[in-house]
């Protein structure tokens, strides 16, 4: 006579919610006690913790809620294959998303608290290779999944946004830096969701040229916040100087590469609807 199991088997998509809330309520208390750790190590101001702790917790809780909504993302393109909780590869992704407004506390902080840099530069640069270790990741294990791309590419908008307003605010970037670096994610959200009305659906895609320019902001982010404390060479400020333009180039470049790279996309959609059966 066979039994049944005592306890029927949770659903994947049950321990995928459950997944998603764990690394939500994990992630918040990393980032909350690390910034915690380093406001107690070098006296920090507590009402900016304060604020900041209260910032996070909002900033989880959507991030959290966000994913919830998306479960049906959670899938192995190549196979279809749905998800039972997040893989490495998002995991990585989350990390760098999650990490977005401790930076943000670490980076405003560093001014004030020069002795910091030696634990906040290392945070920071942690944190910006996580936007190569997700993708080279995701290739080798075959975990590429749409909601990875989608969190990729949310994840590089909203740090360089972020870190670009607020290095500029402390006159650590010139007016004409932040508005190319605004154009060209502007450039680039616009034209993604044309596109995306045009074929029916949100698909996030990267060029090279696009991930080389985020890679490169953020070696020079890295370098400026180390120019703040005169670290030799990386932070001599003629090389970061020199970097800056060198950076400037690329991101331009990137934009060209977006616009070519647009309009092959936006040909092919005209070419399939004019293709399609009683199209004219």
């Amino acid at each position: 006579m066979e039994y049944a199991h005592r306890f029927a088997m949770m659903p994947a998509e049950k321990s995928l919610t459950r997944s998603i809330v764990f690394h939500g309520a994990f992630f918040f208390l990393v980032q909350g006690g690390a910034c915690a750790v380093i406001t107690v190590a070098y006296g920090m101001i507590w009402p900016r913790l304060a604020f900041f702790v209260g910032l996070i917790l909002v900033y989880h809780v959507l991030l959290t809620a966000g994913l919830l909504a998306r479960t049906e993302d959670f899938r192995i393109e190549s196979s279809g294959q749905a998800l039972a909780r997040i893989n490495l590869a998002n995991r990585l992704t989350y990390i760098r998303l999650s990490s977005l407004p401790t930076v943000v506390f670490l980076v405003i902080q560093a001014p004030d608290f020069p002795a910091s840099l030696p634990v906040i530069l290392p945070i920071i640069c942690l944190v910006f290779a996580t936007d190569f270790l997700d993708g080279v990741a995701a290739r080798r294990r075959g975990e590429i999944t749409f909601v990875g791309r989608y969190l990729d590419s949310v994840s590089d908008y909203l740090t360089i946004i972020a870190i670009t307003v607020v290095l500029f605010y402390f006159k650590m970037l010139p007016l004409w830096f932040l508005l190319l670096v605004l154009v060209r994610l502007v450039f680039f959200a616009a034209g993604m969701a044309i596109l995306a009305v045009r074929e029916g659906k949100a698909n996030p895609l990267a060029t090279f040229a696009g991930k080389a320019s985020v890679f490169a902001l953020m070696v020079l982010y890295a370098m400026e916040i180390a120019r703040l404390f005169s670290v030799p060479w990386i932070g001599d400020e003629t090389v970061v100087r020199i970097v800056s333009y060198v950076v400037a180039a690329i991101v331009a470049a990137s934009m060209v590469d977006k616009a070519i790279f647009l309009a092959r996309r936006f040909r092919a959609v005209t070419r399939r609807r004019s293709s399609a059966p009683g199209a004219g």
